[in-house]
């Protein structure tokens, strides 16, 4: 038993237990997966899979097809399903990383402990509970190399013509397979004595049979899809989705030392320094039985190393897993090269009391299974999705409280979620969703026009893209819906600990041509209240409604407000919502359940209101799903200028604010 796991596996043996990696995989990503829709390109994939749409540049036509199937599974809502399509692919990616290190070390348990490593690692882990395109090329990068590593032993053609039709169908999916390009070459100029003219030509046709997929594209676009961003639908547009891909020019910038923190802070991040140290020591190894899969894992490396330290986008993050794939390799190598160390050391210097050669090995696996246990430990809180229906509760929220056949306008980010309700669900298909704030070059302020002209109310809704500036300096600008849409704060958490938390900021907008009166007559006698915010300014009235609100659900909250003395401030207010204890749930110091605006909704601020008069502000707030049940305090700060939230993560402390209210949750 010692030697199968230490050296010398049979081939049923270690295919078992590449079955068992991916399974408890699996297991992991199927309890931490999200149950519905969620922001950004998750749910644009989830809804063009449903519909057979276009998604954004490149198209992704094999995820669609691919989502499409998974989409007819009977459990689960629709984007349930296609989350699990991610969960599915990054546990096969697993299970081959497990074979990979097995074909170098003859080892289960070095194999083990890369593959399970590599399976609780953040970045994967993130990717493989809900609609991304990243754990697909995962496990296309994974089954490329494993397939090439394979072919370089045995010279037999079938892995090589394998290999080729899954290069050409994985650029149906994602483009940083293209990484793997030097890498491949490398290995077919090591074996070019065994590549006739005639292998060459069915691999490259092979390629293209996989490549041919993008048919795709002008075929089902012909048909105009409820969701397509192959607008306009013609050859010129089909041809740039597939050359150029979204790598528009002003992604790209060569400063390489202005990220050099991104190359840094990441890797480490991910593996530890323990799990960095451990890769060295498995690219020895590696360099020492395998010189030519070492070089290739080093120049796949550096070219994701390349891509980081020049291409800017808020998740390049996602675009180091191909590195993280050969890390976990290296990882699992060290183990066998430290099994090896210690067989070693006791065949020299063995103690009496010593009487099996396999002493070390439980030995070391309990030592080194501390990194992949550290790692599920620290990571599952941050991964977990399991029970997030923020993105879904924005969608519903928001639909149901913009006026009928009326325009929203926003970025990627927040349209997906609405589209999904949209056309999957079949609600409020009356209301137009364009991701124009996302889409460079076009004149919001000109769009708003256009809908104005034809009759439509019109919203804006912040997502992770897009300056409402233009908007407020043509229009008036009213709050909504507070704080409901969950985005990155990738300015303020520090690399890279902002990629694993979304956190509530965004806001809905009601766009309106004329400056609405905010002032009433009286309070209503149910909502009085007197609490003083400074010398001048008193909140006379506060109600929410309805009373007790139901988790997921929306509550509407209304403030009256009333000067005692006409003042030259600008003032805005921010609510945080406590238990009875007082505590506030939050998630790296920023608050979950909260609300920011300036006073008078952005179109009658503090200093243009008049001494004496009531202002009354009406809001909209979701109750998160993940607060507890029961009494909760409305506490508020009043404040000179934007909240302090936006700027430091600590400024979730509530030990200032005024309680203005209760409300309730059930």
């Amino acid at each position: 038993m010692g030697q199968r796991f230490l050296g010398t596996s049979k081939q049923a043996d270690h295919r078992v237990y590449a079955a068992l990696a991916g399974l408890v995989a699996l297991v992991v990503y199927l309890r931490t997966l999200a149950p519905t829709v969620m922001w950004y390109d998750m749910g644009e994939l989830t809804t063009t899979s449903y519909v057979l749409g276009i998604a954004h540049n490149t198209g992704y036509p094999l995820y669609i097809l691919l989502g499409k199937l998974f989409t007819f599974l009977p459990f689960g809502d629709v984007a349930y399903r296609v989350n699990l399509m991610s969960a599915v692919f990054a546990a096969l990616t697993v299970s081959l990383v497990f074979l990979i290190i097995h074909d170098l070390t003859k080892s289960i348990l070095a194999a083990l402990f890369g593959s399970l490593t590599l399976a609780v690692s953040s970045t994967l882990w993130s990717t493989a509970i809900w609609a991304e395109s990243y754990s697909l090329n995962a496990f296309f990068t994974a089954a490329i190399t494993l397939l090439l590593l394979r072919w370089r032993v045995d010279g037999k053609p079938r892995q090589l013509y394998f290999a080729s039709l899954l290069f050409g169908l994985s650029l149906g999916n994602h483009r940083l397979i293209l990484l793997l390009v030097p890498g491949i070459l490398l290995f077919l100029g090591s074996g070019r004595h065994s590549l006739s003219a005639g292998r060459c030509l069915r691999c490259g046709g092979l390629l293209l049979l996989g490549l041919s997929l993008y048919v795709y594209l002008p075929l089902r676009g012909s048909q105009e899809p409820p969701l397509s961003w192959a607008q306009p639908a013609s050859f010129h547009t089909y041809l740039s989705m597939f050359l150029t891909g979204d790598s528009r020019s002003e992604y790209w910038s060569f400063t390489f030392f202005d990220h050099l923190d991104v190359v840094s802070a990441f890797p480490l991040n991910e593996f530890t320094f323990f799990g960095l140290a451990l890769a060295a020591i498995g690219l020895g190894y590696a360099w020492r039985q395998q010189r030519l899969f070492a070089v290739y894992g080093l120049s796949l490396c550096a070219l994701v190393a390349f891509v980081a330290l020049s291409y800017n986008i808020h998740n390049i993050y996602n675009y180091f897993i191909p590195a993280y794939l050969m890390l976990a390799v290296w990882i699992g190598c060290a183990a066998k090269a430290l099994f090896s160390f210690g067989l070693q050391f006791l065949d020299v210097k063995r103690p009496q009391w010593a009487h099996s050669q396999f002493l070390f090995s439980p030995v070391a696996a309990v030592l080194l299974l501390l990194l992949p246990l550290s790692l599920l430990a620290r990571n599952l809180p941050r991964v977990d999705r399991s029970d997030d229906y923020s993105a879904y509760d924005f969608a519903q929220t928001t639909l149901a409280n913009v006026k009928p056949h009326a325009t929203i306008v926003t970025d990627s980010w927040s349209a997906s979620p609405l589209w999904y309700v949209q056309l999957v669900e079949g609600y409020r298909k009356d209301v137009l969703v364009s991701p124009l704030l996302s889409v460079p070059g076009e004149d919001a302020v000109a769009f708003i026009d256009e809908q104005f002209d034809a009759g439509r109310p019109v919203y804006v809704a912040e997502g992770l893209r897009g300056d409402l500036q233009p908007v407020r300096d043509r229009y008036y600008v009213q709050p909504v819906v507070l704080n409901s849409i969950e985005t990155m704060i990738t300015h303020v958490l520090p690399k890279p600990d902002y990629k694993d938390d979304l956190v509530p900021k965004g806001s809905l907008y009601r766009v309106l041509q004329e400056k609405p009166s905010l002032t009433v007559d009286e309070v209503p006698e149910a909502a009085r209240a007197s609490v003083p915010f400074g010398d001048t300014l008193t909140l006379v009235g506060f109600q929410a409604e309805p009373q007790p609100g139901a988790r997921g659900d929306v509550l509407r909250l209304d403030y009256y407000w009333r000067l005692s003395t006409k003042t030259d401030k600008d003032l805005q207010a921010t609510v945080f919502f406590t238990d009875e204890n007082g505590l506030l749930d939050s998630r790296r110091g920023f608050p979950l359940w909260w609300q920011s605006w300036e006073l008078g909704g952005g179109i009658v601020p503090t200093s243009q209101w008049t001494a004496g008069e009531i202002v009354e502000e009406q809001y909209f707030v979701l109750v998160p799903r993940g607060v507890d049940g029961g009494a909760y305090n409305v506490r508020m700060k009043v404040q000179e200028g934007s909240p302090a939230v936006d700027d430091d993560p600590i400024a979730g402390s509530v030990s200032d604010a005024h309680v203005v209210g209760s409300i309730g949750v059930e």
